[in-house]
């Protein structure tokens, strides 16, 4: 049974205010929404909808925005600009992440 402050869909938490960052990046830009989706590599009606909540965008078309405007999926899915690894652990996923490759070759 469902109480009243249980959300339907996880989404329906987020949406809104992945919607609201996803146009603070547009207008950041200067673009106009058909141009900005256009060089996200989506139609412009994919664009309303991510911009308006009515869809959440989705993990490729997020990472070549990162990679485009150099932001973060941490800021676009959670809204942090500080979306830093601890150095302790970026050091050591570093060196796990050479260990496998070596364990690869």
């Amino acid at each position: 049974m469902k109480t009243r402050n249980t959300p339907t869909r996880l989404d329906t938490r987020t949406l809104p205010a992945i919607a609201q960052r996803m146009k603070l990046l547009r207008l950041t830009t200067g673009l106009s929404a058909a141009d900005f989706a256009r060089k996200a590599g989506m139609t412009r009606a994919m664009w309303h909808n991510i911009e308006t909540g009515f869809s959440r965008i989705g993990i490729d078309a997020a990472m070549k925005l990162c990679d485009k405007y150099h932001i973060t999926l941490d800021w676009i899915y959670r809204g942090r600009l500080d979306a830093r690894l601890p150095r302790g652990l970026a050091k050591r996923l570093q060196e796990v992440a050479e260990t496998e490759l070596e364990a690869d070759a």
